[in-house]
């Protein structure tokens, strides 16, 4: 009897946390597409941008616009939503995303504009240089947004 009553339990359990995991899903997809939607003013935009979050000591991907996933999509297996909730050290070598975090984390301080140069990945594994801009966005006086364009992929003098 005791086996019964605990197997009947545990199913309702399970059962519930299928609920909740679905629930949570949906919410997950939600959020991405309205990140889509309160940055579409960039979706048409001819260069690549995207935005981050500051979440702790990291900064999330938040948007990458469609330039973006034209130019360097090659780096990324899922596209646009595989992107978007990863740092740039799930994505990048660790010598590239070192120099990023280092950028966001003038741009989030400072509230500086900040024009560099920074080296992604080309779709042949080599690097290649950028000439990029980013500017900081504090929303709802707790969110800090970092954005970033990519102005010129600069020619490789190899």
């Amino acid at each position: 009897m005791f086996l019964t009553v605990s197997t009947y339990f545990l199913r309702t359990e399970n059962q519930d946390i299928k609920v909740d995991f679905a629930t949570l899903q949906e919410r997950n997809a939600n959020l991405k597409d309205n990140m889509v939607i309160f940055n579409r003013s960039y979706e048409d935009f001819p260069l690549p941008v995207w935005q981050k979050v500051k979440r702790g000591d990291e900064f999330i991907i938040n948007y990458v616009n469609p330039e973006y996933l034209n130019k360097f999509g090659h780096n990324f297996e899922e596209g646009k939503y595989g992107v978007i909730g990863k740092n740039n050290f799930d994505l990048f070598p660790a010598k590239i995303a070192q120099l990023y975090y280092e950028n966001d984390i003038a741009v989030s301080v400072t509230g500086a504009i900040i024009e560099t140069i920074e080296e992604s990945i080309d779709k042949d594994g080599n690097i290649m240089k950028l000439r990029i801009v980013k500017w900081r966005d504090i929303k709802d006086k707790k969110d800090t947004l970092v954005y970033g364009m990519v102005k010129e992929i600069l020619p490789n003098l190899n």
